[in-house]
């Protein structure tokens, strides 16, 4: 490498950069970070997994089936939990044990000093039941493509072989190979072995 070349690369270095980094943003959709999660440990913890149709009672769900919808989202429960007019706190980081593959926790405020928060609201089961309703049952999601959808939209390269056949090759029966003739086992000339 020419001396040239290697000034412009001391010129590019990322590690000499001598000006300070963007701070995070402080409010994101009309929420904003906290850094001390203190003030939320005597909130009440929602889980995707309370309202999720495909559990049972026994495997967690704690609203009537009719309630419950397809795969819940924290973020869902978050936005329910709003429109009911509490105070909420959403940790996307956190997850039940039971389901700890589908992301997010919802803290709510449900009693201030002791009191309940709203007064029509005076308990979890309550709270559980009002959030349920509030939430939206259908989430707009895409299907999932199958196979021949990736194929037929040009997404996945067709293979060799995946070719569909022609009309006129595809109604000719395929014959089987023919197995080789035994020779007989009676005696004669014909059946002997020459070596």
């Amino acid at each position: 490498m020419s001396a040239q070349g290697r000034g412009k690369q001391a010129e590019l270095d990322v590690d000499d950069m001598d000006f300070p980094l963007p701070d995070a943003p402080e409010t994101y959709d009309n929420m904003r970070m906290v850094n001390d999660a203190s003030q939320f440990k005597t909130w009440v913890c929602l889980y995707p997994l309370y309202f999720d149709k495909a559990r049972s009672t026994r495997r967690g769900r704690k609203v009537a089936l009719e309630l419950a919808v397809e795969s819940p989202h924290a973020r869902q429960l978050s936005q329910a939990a709003k429109k009911a007019g509490f105070n909420v706190c959403y940790e996307p980081t956190k997850s039940h044990p039971r389901d700890f593959f589908t992301p997010g926790r919802v803290r709510v405020q449900l009693f201030v000093s002791g009191r309940p928060f709203r007064q029509d609201v005076p308990d979890r089961r309550v709270l559980l039941k009002r959030v349920a309703e509030l939430l939206d049952p259908t989430v707009p999601r895409e299907k999932e493509p199958t196979l021949q959808d990736l194929i037929d939209s040009g997404a996945m390269p067709q293979l060799p072989g995946m070719a569909e056949a022609p009309e006129e090759e595809a109604s000719v029966k395929p014959q089987k190979p023919q197995k080789p003739q035994k020779a007989s086992k009676k005696k004669g000339k014909a059946n002997k072995n020459i070596i």
